[in-house]
């Protein structure tokens, strides 16, 4: 649904920009047209505002499947450490993610468009993969998959990645997300997050 709403918002502006383009070429005015592209754009505006109060984080069990089309990811276990390989040190602690990539396409290879995890505290702090802590963890443990990877029909990939997360951080949940930037414009919805 939300998805709907924004390609109708984007096609409307786009056959308003268009008009008042063409009003400018031929002499015509283009003050209705850009005050009714004023009333989209705030209107979607304020919807945007109101579904991003609403939203909601829902708890999931870690091994729960979230899904972005077939392309699927999930948080298998967690672990905490405050060192990694020859002895880097954390600023505060070491959270190891276990994850799972699937594929349930009923018959094509699936790549994601730009996935990612996050660890978000309580406060809206969030953090991405530590690079150094990723490259300490791989040092012992070997080369891990890229969770950008293709993925065959039915197949099942599992990694590792590493967050560096600071001394104090409370509440803290991981977010798997998928898309490029401009999926931020959808209408937010409930997101699920794993626990820590």
């Amino acid at each position: 649904m939300a998805s709907i709403l924004f390609l109708i918002t984007l096609a409307a502006v786009f056959i308003l920009l268009i008009r008042m383009i063409r009003n400018t070429l031929t002499g015509r005015q283009v003050v209705p047209s850009l005050k009714l592209l004023a009333i989209i754009l705030g209107s979607y505006g304020l919807l945007w505002l109101l579904a991003y109060s609403a939203q909601k984080d829902k708890p999931v069990p870690f091994g729960t499947d979230i899904c972005f089309d077939d392309w699927c990811a999930t948080v298998l276990k967690v672990e905490k450490t405050a060192s990694l390989g020859t002895g880097l040190q954390s600023q505060g602690s070491f959270y190891i993610l276990h994850v799972r990539m699937s594929n349930h396409a009923l018959g094509i290879a699936q790549k994601p468009s730009e996935p990612r995890i996050h660890i978000v505290d309580s406060m809206g702090h969030s953090w991405s993969f530590s690079k150094e802590g990723q490259q300490a963890l791989e040092s012992g443990a070997g080369r891990q998959p890229d969770i950008g990877m293709r993925l065959q029909l039915g197949e099942k990939v599992e990694t590792k990645l590493v967050f560096d997360i600071p001394a104090g951080a409370k509440g803290l949940t991981a977010l798997i997300e998928e898309g490029p930037f401009i999926t931020k414009l959808l209408l937010p919805e409930s997101r699920q997050v794993f626990v820590l």
